[in-house]
């Protein structure tokens, strides 16, 4: 028997560079392509995707080709560096780093400083 090839949510997510959230809140206004449901996993055929982009394009001569569904490329974000966690102090030692250094952020490049110059 051969089924019809059908996408996920998440896939046909990542195809419309929309939410998960998103295509659910449709679902729930009975909006977007038809989908059908076995058990919890949640499936749209492709033909019914082709079939909504069809009805829903614009800007585009009818006869325009489509991008290809099998082929769709995952839109990759690019990784935001993450920013290290202020070092915590306690409110002891804080306050001697304050009385002996002016402040804080004295204190720690003087002791970042001390540090290097043991490590190199």
């Amino acid at each position: 028997m051969l089924t019809e090839p059908a996408f996920t949510e998440t896939e046909l997510a990542l195809r419309w560079n929309i939410s998960i959230r998103t295509l659910q809140r449709w679902r729930s206004e009975e909006r977007g392509p038809p989908y059908f449901k076995l058990s919890k996993a949640v499936r749209y055929a492709v033909a019914e995707i082709v079939a909504y982009e069809q009805a829903n394009r614009q800007g585009m001569p009818n006869d325009a080709a489509l991008p290809p569904l099998t082929a769709a490329t995952p839109v990759v974000e690019p990784q935001v560096p993450a920013t290290p966690e202020p070092k915590r102090y306690y409110l002891n030692e804080a306050f001697a780093f304050i009385a002996q250094y002016g402040s804080l952020g004295a204190a720690e490049a003087a002791l970042t400083e001390a540090h290097d110059e043991t490590q190199g």
